[in-house]
């Protein structure tokens, strides 16, 4: 059975994670920095010295090509992202992409020319510097002129960025493609669910929707130490009670969908005074719109019977959501097909992070699959995935391929 070289796959990785190496053994190579440019150029060579065809598009996602001959008119496509998250890992993002060259380095090393083009995909800033998911939102044609406005750099910044690597907001709004049959990303999970089963490959059927509302409790300002306690009219026990029962209620009613509320703000804001507004952010994820529906009718509800018990006023206002993505049935049985080929126990299981395979599920039949995250660390110099299911991933991104060209052409 043809395997991958797994000395070179872990030297790449090796190499690759010098680049913006940190002290503590992480990397900081935020979309378009220096750091990032480097790692750019890196793949670039890679991907030259294996003989592979090298592009990059208006978006600046970079891609090796191993065309079929005559050149496919539709392709498939594989890969995830160099650029990390600021003082993040070594392995989310790059172990995807070096798996993806990695293939179809063996594939050209052993003569075997694909039915259909593929290519080994390196996205631009998934992580967000500038804002997520951008490269492949601008394959997808899920980009818009607006979208510059709201980029976490200011406009003349943000065109410095992209011109030092030769690309422009003009030809990222012209970077759609049309060609992409299939996609399939190797990501490590970035949770524990796999390490802690005892499982090598967790198969996504969903990436999670994303729901986000922003509320408001109002009450009264009163003396904290002349105001009875049985008379205060106290938002901030309100938003506690709602907080800590919406982690029950999720956990008992919305499994394993989660809730989050990571920015709190109460006003006036001083030690002896009962505080009379809290502002806070919840979040709320889930695989489905249905699932989504319901957590949110749940905590509104809920909301609403924490703010009754304290007599106080709500408001709440939801944000843009970012929508939940299935995966494509045909791409997922060639991984796990793969998988019982190469004796890997595998899994499926929701995403709860968003990832590029999101987008491209919009344009093409698309999955992507996990390997396991040592104590489920990740966005952390800690972050580690063992060697072993570093070639384990990377052998399944191979014999996925190759299932994927008998089965699509």
């Amino acid at each position: 059975m043809i395997k991958i070289n797994e000395n070179r796959l872990l030297q790449d990785l090796s190499e690759l994670g010098r680049i913006g190496a940190t002290a503590d053994g992480g990397v900081n190579r935020p979309a378009l920095t220096l750091a990032d440019i480097e790692a750019r150029a890196w793949y670039q060579r890679a991907i030259a010295e294996a003989g592979l065809s090298y592009a990059i598009d208006g978006a600046g996602n970079q891609s090796a090509i191993l065309y079929s001959d005559p050149p496919s008119p539709k392709r498939i496509l594989a890969g995830s992202h160099l650029d990390s998250v600021p003082e993040g890992g070594r392995y989310d993002g790059a172990l995807g992409v070096l798996a993806a060259l990695e293939a179809l380095r063996v594939m050209r090393e052993n003569s075997l020319k694909p039915s259909i083009t593929l290519e080994a995909v390196n996205f631009t800033d998934e992580e967000g510097a500038i804002m997520g998911l951008l490269g492949s939102r601008a394959l997808c044609g899920q980009l818009s002129a607006e979208d510059f406005g709201r980029s976490k750099l200011e406009a003349a910044a943000l065109n410095r960025r992209l011109s030092a690597v030769g690309i422009s907001q003009e030809t990222m709004l012209a970077a759609r493609r049309d060609d992409a049959l299939a996609w399939v990303e190797l990501h490590i999970e970035q949770g524990g669910r796999l390490e802690s089963s005892g499982i090598d490959i967790g198969v996504v059927d969903a990436i999670v929707g994303i729901r986000s509302l922003h509320v408001r409790l109002s009450g009264e300002a009163a003396h904290a130490g002349t105001k009875p306690m049985s008379q205060r009219r106290d938002a901030l026990w309100g938003a506690s009670q709602f907080i800590l029962r919406a982690r029950q209620w999720v956990m008992d009613r919305h499994s394993p969908g989660v809730c989050n509320v990571g920015m709190i703000d109460a006003k006036p804001g001083a030690f002896n005074i009962v505080p009379a507004q809290v502002d806070f952010a919840l979040e709320f994820r889930h695989g489905s719109e249905a699932a989504l529906d319901a957590m949110q009718a749940d905590l509104v509800a809920l909301l609403e019977e924490c703010a009754a018990e304290f007599d106080l006023g709500v408001e709440y206002e939801a944000t843009p959501p970012a929508h939940p993505a299935q995966m494509s049935e045909s791409v997922m049985n060639a991984i796990e097909s793969a998988a019982d080929r190469l004796g890997l126990s595998h899994q499926r299981m929701l995403s709860f992070a968003g990832h590029d395979t999101q987008n491209m599920a919009r344009i093409a039949a698309a999955a992507m699959y996990f390997v396991p995250s040592v104590n489920g660390v990740s966005h952390n110099p800690g972050e580690c995935t063992s060697a072993a299911d570093c070639v384990n991933g990377a052998n399944l991104m191979l014999h996925t391929l190759l299932e994927l060209l008998k089965t699509l052409d």
